[in-house]
């Protein structure tokens, strides 16, 4: 679907813009649909529903983070229970090397790893699936995410008012 089609589904569908916001915020930040789903198709969603009229800034901040914390917790999630059988796969072998230095640093950073992967677009999505192969435990992780969620959601809305300013 083109933006342009999303645009006119939106104008003419404002009831789906909260469950379309959080779609987004949930699949950029999933392990597998975030490496495909870049974070500014969800950013421009955002300033194109604000300029709209459509949600209220508030609104936008909070499906956004609602469905980025579901998302981080299925990534954290998969990597607790089937990761290890997921990093066995060619695609990951791969990548072997790159994951090697995540799993040092979530080793080094451990809590403050979550919040810095929630801000980092490139390692957004594998971040949650990193630590949850990591030892860190999930009530850990749930915090830490929370709070990275929330000051990530202040940080969007601050993007989308002075981006949204400059469009409208």
């Amino acid at each position: 679907m083109s933006f342009e089609k999303l645009q006119i589904f939106l104008n003419t569908n404002p009831e789906y813009a909260g469950l379309i916001i959080f779609l987004l915020a949930f699949g950029e930040s999933m392990v597998i649909t975030g490496s495909i789903l870049p974070s500014a198709i969800l950013f421009s969603v955002c300033v194109f529903i604000f300029n709209s009229e459509i949600l209220s800034i508030y609104l936008i901040a909070l499906f956004a983070m609602f469905g980025s914390h579901l998302g981080d917790l299925g990534g954290f999630f998969v990597g607790k229970t089937i990761g290890p059988n997921i990093l066995k796969m060619r695609f990951f072998e791969k990548r072997s090397k790159l994951i090697g230095r995540g799993q040092k640093f979530l080793d080094r950073f451990g809590d403050y790893a979550v919040i810095f992967g929630r801000f980092v677009p490139a390692i957004r999505p594998i971040a949650p699936f990193l630590i949850g192969l990591s030892d860190l435990r999930a009530i850990r992780f749930y915090r830490a995410d929370i709070i990275a969620c929330l000051l990530w959601g202040i940080a969007l809305i601050f993007l989308v008012l002075s981006v949204g300013s400059i469009f409208k």
